[in-house]
């Protein structure tokens, strides 16, 4: 198996499957890659809607809601891929970012994971703007739709299972302290939604980034 999508869902009936069927229509072989749908304990009716795509997705439950560094976690623990990418449940992914990436990571043995620059959704489904990961602090705050080696992942420990927010940027912070290389594709592949609850939650974000920050003394 070449690659391992993650998809951590809480609460998020009316986007979920917007962001599988994205996954789902990835311009390679099904059989190179697999999607683990990880339920955190969702308490609306993102089950319903998660099992229509039964055939197509590997479901993992979780009873109650542990987090998203949690449900990530329990995905690489599960996955069967040589490598590995997270899509939150409310966002979406080119047809083409898997296959790109793959393809980066197949020749170029000293690169350890992949990203690319991001759409920003309006609710309408239109862009609003384009965000350039081209400097980690970019990176950093948009962690979702990077592919990483899975061995990468398995020796710095996976995602912190205490962080509520900003999992994602203590987890390449790590990667990139212990010396490994990433590869920015100067093209936006991920689509990143805007509503209310990402912009709701943004204060608490920041407050864990301060934390995150002063642990490791930057």
């Amino acid at each position: 198996m070449k690659l391992s999508i993650i998809i951590a869902n809480y609460n998020r009936e009316m986007y979920i499957a917007r962001a599988i069927r994205s996954c789902i229509n990835q311009q390679i072989f099904r059989t190179k890659y697999e999607i683990l749908v990880i339920d955190d304990g969702s308490t609306d009716d993102s089950m319903k809607v998660i099992q229509e795509f039964n055939s197509d997705i590997r479901l993992i439950q979780n009873r109650v809601n542990m987090g998203v560094a949690f449900a990530s976690n329990i995905g690489l623990e599960n996955a069967k891929g040589e490598y590995w990418m997270r899509v939150d449940s409310d966002d979406f992914i080119s047809q083409f970012s898997c296959q790109y990436m793959i393809d980066i990571l197949d020749h170029n043995t000293g690169i350890d994971f992949v990203y690319s620059d991001h759409y920003r959704i309006d609710t309408n489904g239109l862009t609003v703007d384009t965000v350039r990961l081209d400097n980690n602090e970019a990176l950093f705050m948009h962690g979702a739709g990077v592919m990483f080696r899975k061995s990468v992942l398995d020796k710095v420990g996976g995602y912190d299972n205490s962080l509520r927010n900003a999992e994602d940027y203590d987890l390449l912070l790590r990667i990139l302290r212990a010396g490994y290389k990433g590869y920015h594709i100067p093209v936006p592949l991920y689509r990143y939604y805007i509503h209310g609850e990402n912009i709701t939650l943004q204060n608490d974000r920041e407050i864990s980034i301060q934390l995150i920050k002063e642990r490791y003394d930057i």
